[in-house]
């Protein structure tokens, strides 16, 4: 019974994964609004330090075949109007695994004293590929799966537009606008291709007091062929050290967020509760958040010296 039950979790992820068109494509993330160059390379370059993190993500824990990601990113100011950053990634969900890279450049216009709008274009470079083992058909030389194209590799561009100040931020982005067809077979025929998405988000920081800090922010999700998907999300922020917080993810989830700031480090953790049939099967899911800050040197007159 144990046996069967695992065989059917299986099933139902390969089929979520595999013949579902790829409705969300991009690998998901609970604490973007820590670090959004994830979600818009324009991000790159409105801090005034060079900062490095680190994300891993464990979805729909206890169920064999779930989702398991990480993130790196990097990224920094360039100069006084530019920035660049750049993120790789590996994301494995059943049968499909997947890792890649991605350079950005951003532009930098004031607008007023306290608000500027960043333009960027990131370039990047995927891997595809498919674990024909983890599918159990019931005959055993199944044509359809044994004609399937196991890997394959498509280079992309990610495009972004941000508008902020050090209150709030409003930013659309579009990753896969080439759109490029994975996942074929022997003879040609293709099967899945990437899907193009946008995202908007868009957040406000209230400052209750000296010591407390309120930020509730949004991000609307889209993909062509898919309904409209959107996450409201609060965090509570007291003396810039200590942050609680809860994210709403529609029909699907709901996150608690929970992190602190010690020196130049950042530490988050993210607990997903699974909104859907599938917390019957899982515990739900977790993820850990590290980055780190450095601040560059200011530059010393050298009127000191004369």
């Amino acid at each position: 019974m144990k046996k069967d039950m695992k065989n059917i979790l299986r099933t139902l992820i390969v089929v979520c994964v595999v013949n579902v068109a790829f409705a969300q494509q991009v690998p998901l993330t609970s604490q973007y609004m820590f670090n959004n160059y994830l979600l818009n390379p324009a991000e790159a370059g409105t801090k005034d330090y060079v900062s490095a993190s680190l994300s891993v993500r464990s979805q729909w824990t206890g169920m064999e075949g779930s989702p398991n990601t990480q993130f790196f990113s990097l990224q920094s100011k360039l100069g006084k109007k530019m920035g660049v950053g750049c993120y790789v990634y590996k994301d494995e969900t059943g049968p499909i695994y997947e890792q890649g890279i991605q350079l950005s450049y951003a532009y930098h216009l004031t607008i007023s004293d306290k608000s500027k709008l960043s333009f960027s274009l990131a370039g990047s470079f995927f891997f595809h590929d498919l674990n024909k083992a983890v599918l159990t058909p019931e005959e055993q030389d199944d044509d359809a799966i044994n004609s399937l194209k196991i890997n394959s590799s498509s280079p992309d561009i990610n495009f972004g537009i941000l508008y902020y100040s050090d209150k709030y931020k409003v930013g659309i982005s579009s990753p896969q606008l080439l759109q490029n067809k994975i996942y074929g077979n022997r003879n040609g025929e293709i099967t899945n291709k990437l899907a193009r998405h946008y995202y908007l988000f868009g957040e406000y920081k209230f400052d209750i007091s000296d010591n407390i800090a309120v930020v509730p922010s949004t991000l609307v999700k889209y993909v062509a062929g898919a309904p409209f998907q959107f996450d409201l999300n609060t965090k509570g922020i007291y003396k810039e050290k200590y942050w609680l917080g809860v994210s709403y993810r529609y029909s699907n989830a709901i996150v608690a967020l929970a992190g602190l700031n010690y020196k130049n480090l950042s530490f988050g953790y993210a607990y997903d509760y699974t909104m859907t049939d599938i917390n019957a099967y899982s515990s739900g899911g977790h993820e850990f958040f590290l980055a780190l800050k450095v601040h560059k040197k200011k530059e010393v007159s050298s009127k000191k010296f004369d």
